[in-house]
């Protein structure tokens, strides 16, 4: 079943080949990580997690990268594809059949609170455009099709400011990224997406006339935490610039949401321990890779967001003491 998916979805083009030396013929068993597309952060995380994989554990892992994790999520539940990230809203609602999700996903297991992802709202830097109240009949991009907790997250940083998807002017997008691409080109006045990804990076160069990108200060009040929350279990964060940090211009407040790395109740007990038990040390090679898993926690791996964890993943953080885990 599993190479009949990724038949269709063009495995041979598709796929990224992290392992070396073996052919997918001579290996005994691939294991596949589906993403988010190339250029994500969800895309870098995976191709580092999975090399890391290869590395140490000898496991032969591709990542497969597609629209969003709404896509991919029914095929991790099916047991189509192996591994996946998934944000904390996705996790929750696909794992229920709630929200966007219109089929319970029962066999999703957790593994690992990866890393906490940044997410916010990134305008030309010399927009006349300082906070997201500012955006009320504005052009912004709308849709995501084809990630659909794209919705839900721009809402989260809309409602921040005390706006909603009604107060701008909607603007088709099948995806976050594919929204900071309009903003690139002229087509919107905002974006909502994380710092450091290849798409913002692109933006901001393409924009390089206008001074580049700069993300918006969010309220990281209780009240604009609240607003957050009503949309997904978020908080605020406040980021220095960096040189990694495209957009970051001072001080500023953005949205922080944690990312997991995810599987499936038909994954052996002793594949998942071993895993993440692997991870639980390779917090450099992990930086090394990308530097969204600065945010990677080996003291914390386990979070209680009401989704089952896999029995291999409680077994480590039960020899670990980081069981049960924490709210």
């Amino acid at each position: 079943m599993r190479m009949n998916v990724f038949a269709r979805a063009g495995l041979a083009a598709g796929l990224v080949a992290l392992a070396t030396g073996t052919t997918v013929a001579g290996a005994a068993e691939v294991r596949v990580i589906a993403s988010n597309p190339q250029g994500s952060v969800f895309y870098s995380a995976s191709v580092t997690v999975g090399k890391i994989l290869n590395e140490k554990l000898n496991m032969q892992v591709r990542v497969q990268p597609m629209g969003g994790s709404s896509t991919y999520i029914p095929l991790l539940n099916r047991g189509e594809v192996d591994f996946g990230l998934t944000n904390v809203d996705d996790s929750v609602k696909a794992y229920k059949g709630a929200g966007h999700f219109k089929r319970a996903n029962p066999n999703m297991r957790l593994m690992v609170a990866l890393f906490p992802l940044t997410l916010g709202i990134i305008v030309p830097a010399d927009s006349p455009i300082q906070k997201v109240a500012d955006l009320k009949g504005k052009r912004m991009p709308s849709g995501y099709r084809s990630q659909v907790t794209g919705v839900v997250l721009q809402n989260a940083v809309l409602w921040n400011g005390g706006l909603t998807m009604k107060d701008i002017r909607p603007v088709p997008a099948p995806s976050l990224f594919a929204g900071v691409d309009l903003l690139a080109e002229g087509k919107v006045d905002a974006a909502t997406i994380s710092i450091g990804t290849a798409q913002g990076q692109r933006a901001h160069a393409e924009l390089s006339s206008r001074g580049g990108i700069r993300f918006l200060n969010l309220d990281g009040s209780p009240n604009g935490v609240a607003a957050i929350r009503k949309y997904l279990p978020a908080r605020s964060a406040t980021v220095q610039p960096a040189k990694n940090r495209i957009g970051i211009v001072g001080p500023t407040t953005i949205m922080t949401y944690t990312i997991f790395l995810t599987t499936n109740d038909k994954m052996p007990e002793d594949v998942v321990y071993n895993l993440v038990r692997t991870l639980s040390v390779s917090k450099a090679e992990m930086v090394k890779g990308t530097p969204a898993l600065a945010g990677f926690d080996p003291s914390r791996m386990a979070e209680e967001i009401g989704v089952p964890w896999h029995p291999g993943a409680i077994r480590f953080y039960k020899e670990k003491a980081q069981w049960p885990p924490r709210d």
